[in-house]
């Protein structure tokens, strides 16, 4: 058995993974994540739900099970999870030989020193997406692997028929909550067609269905390659617009998210948008193709079954 353990639900992408493995390939894989975040995506084993004895007994027998493991960010040997393992009995079954660490996100950059020579000292095999250079460039060897789409988890498209609507939803205001607020208000002045829509701490499936109803997404001015947010727009079939670097259209090249790098240049790419609304039509159409192709659970699974494979056989 696989076990994927999340310590955080991030972007409930370990969740996902586990059911596509299940479903796309030979293996069974079981998912324990630690915490729920606010954003309440689904979860397989909840750690706070084996909150007797008897049940933490249960957990203990089910995770004894696995004989390959594969970590959200954090390394096994973290402070901040190393006890929960060592409790759960599993700590000394983890080894670079049976394990893989999905690096794509926060922590991993935060850390990325500690990564570093965690890699250099240990061989710890890491994945994720090669196309973030903020990762890729400074934490040691990534095996690239995509981003999961939930596709059958996301509604389909029911945009209003009369408004343009433009969606942001930031996790943090660093994302460029100021900017969008600045640009929305000077394009709802201009045009009595276009509506800003923010979606800011809302649980995963209530935001997605609130971004069902839009055409458009600015995802995000921080980091410069794409994640869920846009993965999960161009599903919808919304023009998305964000900040995205070279490197990532080097791994994308048809990738057809617009490049935005400040608030003036949203602001003009909006306005392209909404003064020609085919191209909406148009660039919304290219990008559920892409996500089909990129980002798939079928496709995803497959890049995981054939990376699990290589840390066994090492070939």
């Amino acid at each position: 058995m696989i076990l994927c353990i999340a310590p955080l639900d991030n972007g409930g992408q370990l969740y996902h993974l586990c059911e596509a493995l299940n479903r796309y390939t030979k293996y069974d894989a079981r998912c324990l994540t630690f915490t729920q975040t606010y954003l309440q995506y689904d979860t397989d084993l909840l750690l706070s739900d084996f909150d007797t004895l008897a049940k933490q007994y249960e957990l203990r027998e089910l995770v004894c099970s696995a004989d390959f493991f594969i970590f959200s960010e954090f390394l096994p040997t973290d402070p901040n999870i190393k006890h929960v393992l060592k409790d759960l009995g599993i700590l000394t079954h983890i080894t670079p030989k049976n394990t893989i660490i999905r690096v794509a996100g926060s922590y991993s950059r935060a850390n990325a020193e500690h990564y570093l020579l965690e890699w250099i000292k240990h061989d710890w095999i890491y994945a994720g997406p090669c196309s973030d250079w903020t990762l890729s460039g400074s934490i040691g060897r990534i095996i690239h692997v995509n981003y999961i789409c939930p596709v059958e988890k996301i509604p389909e498209p029911n945009p209003t028929e009369d408004t343009i609507r433009v969606c942001f939803a930031p996790t943090k205001s660093a994302k460029g909550l100021d900017e969008f607020n600045s640009v929305m208000q000077r394009l709802e002045n201009k045009y009595n067609n276009v509506e800003s829509v923010v979606i800011t701490k809302k649980p995963w499936r209530e935001a997605i269905s609130i971004k069902s109803t839009c055409h458009i997404t600015f995802d995000q001015f921080m980091l410069s390659h794409y994640a869920n947010n846009s993965i999960e727009s161009m599903y919808l079939r919304h023009a998305v617009l964000s900040k995205i670097s070279s490197l990532c259209y080097a791994y994308y090249p048809d990738l057809p998210i617009q490049a935005v790098r400040n608030e003036e240049e949203l602001r003009k790419g909006l306005e392209t948008l909404i003064e020609n609304p085919e191209l909406i039509k148009e660039r919304g159409e290219a990008g559920r193709k892409f996500v089909m192709k990129y980002h798939h659970p079928e496709v995803v699974a497959k890049q995981w079954k054939n990376l699990i494979e290589h840390v066994l056989r090492k070939d």
